[in-house]
């Protein structure tokens, strides 16, 4: 079950649905904050109150780059390849919008399926 944190809006997770508190315990011993932290999955921050976890965006922008420089720099290279083999005229044109109209739908169709796992990974 999730319930929203007042102060950011994040969701909340209690940190035993995520790891088995118990198997983190010494004898004698309590679990600390740092064990937690050390175990919940990829993508879970432990929140202030070392009983929840949220996701952690920072995860998609330390990973986020990589994308982002291969699209812009096979895109590009793509982008040229395709100019250079379009007909002139107006064929060019509704050829070249043709092509931007399947990049659109099958971004549209990829996208959210790389995002799910992403989400599911972390």
């Amino acid at each position: 079950m999730t319930t929203p944190d007042g102060e950011s809006g994040r969701e909340l997770v209690p940190v035993e649905e995520l790891i088995d508190v118990g198997a983190l315990a010494e004898p004698g011993r309590p679990v600390t904050p740092r064990r937690i932290r050390e175990a919940l999955p990829r993508g879970w921050a432990l929140a202030d109150d070392n009983l929840h976890a949220y996701r952690d965006a920072r995860l998609f922008f330390r990973e986020g780059w990589i994308l982002l420089v291969g699209l812009a720099v096979f895109g590009s290279i793509g982008g040229a390849f395709v100019l250079g083999a379009m007909p002139k005229g107006w064929g060019g044109v509704l050829r070249l919008g043709g092509l931007v109209l399947v990049l659109v739908l099958l971004g549209g169709v990829v996208a959210p399926m790389v995002t799910r796992a992403l989400h599911r990974r972390g």
